[in-house]
């Protein structure tokens, strides 16, 4: 993917190239973009939050993981958003494939998936 493309361009040109798939496509291709994008994150734990787990790229939060309920939290700004814009998710569409992701990408027990902001 160009990096230099803002994810206003990257919508439009979705929009151009749509064509007609399958759920079960839609939801491997924003998986395997996803693990494109994403998939490198940098696991963080810090003492004053014990039971939570930052997974990082230059320097921002990704998402977070939360040991205790299992949850995950997920960058608005850089995820979560891109998702609903781009692929045109629902709300629990975006919770169902960041869950999913999540667990086969970094191999963790998630429970939830939600948005986060930092």
């Amino acid at each position: 993917m160009n990096k230099d493309l803002d994810h206003k361009e990257l919508l439009c040109i979705f929009i151009v190239m749509k064509v007609i798939i399958t759920e079960s496509q839609k939801n491997r291709t924003i998986i395997k973009w996803l693990n494109s994008e994403y998939g490198d994150l940098t696991p963080y734990e810090i003492e004053e939050h014990p039971n939570q787990i930052f997974f990082m790229k230059d320097e921002k939060v990704l998402f977070n993981y939360n040991k205790k309920p299992k949850t995950v939290g997920i960058s608005y700004d850089k995820i979560w958003s891109f998702l609903e814009y781009f692929f045109g998710l629902e709300y629990e569409e975006i919770q169902d494939i960041t869950k999913e992701w999540v667990e086969e990408h970094y191999k963790l027990e998630v429970t939830s998936s939600d948005k986060n902001y930092w």
